[in-house]
């Protein structure tokens, strides 16, 4: 045996190849298709799904964020990392089917600071309150509040 552990396999009459070979390419070629996103549905879909919705029920649809972010006068972002993908002819060829992270922005009611902080009453901020960032950007270059007909003329 010269191959290893295995002994060498023949495709074709007399060029053995070894098993191991096979195996890391296998491997490479998996890993090199890229990130996968986790949710099945695109961006477009959830947005829709998920506009008007309260925090607990936006929760109850995707799971639980990855991240949670306060911002000023009292509202919080939430991402989901490589949730979602942007699917449909609406996007522009270089970024669509690219997958990016699902970032919703909640708006907190002004009665909800005055009797606690409960996050059921908060809702999904509109107009601009889903949107998105590309994984693996980490210049920023688009902000992630912009709509697809807005981000595909920059």
């Amino acid at each position: 045996m010269t191959g290893g552990f295995l002994p060498p396999v023949s495709f074709q009459k007399g060029i053995p190849v070894n098993r191991w070979i096979i195996l890391l390419l296998l491997v490479f070629a998996t890993s090199a298709c890229g990130r996968s996103a986790k949710s099945e549905k695109s961006y477009d879909e959830i947005r829709k799904i998920v506009s008007g919705k309260t925090a607990s029920e936006v929760q109850r649809l995707l799971g639980p964020p990855d991240t949670r972010k306060p911002l000023l006068l009292g509202d919080e972002r939430w991402t989901w990392w490589n949730y979602t993908y942007l699917g449909g002819k609406d996007w522009a060829p270089e970024v669509r089917g690219k997958v990016v992270h699902l970032e919703i922005t909640f708006e907190s009611p002004s009665l909800v600071s005055q009797r606690g902080d409960n996050k059921a009453e908060w809702r999904v901020s509109e107009p601009y309150g889903v949107g998105f960032s590309f994984a693996g950007d980490e210049d920023g270059n688009l902000p992630s509040s912009l709509n697809k007909k807005t981000r595909s003329s920059i």
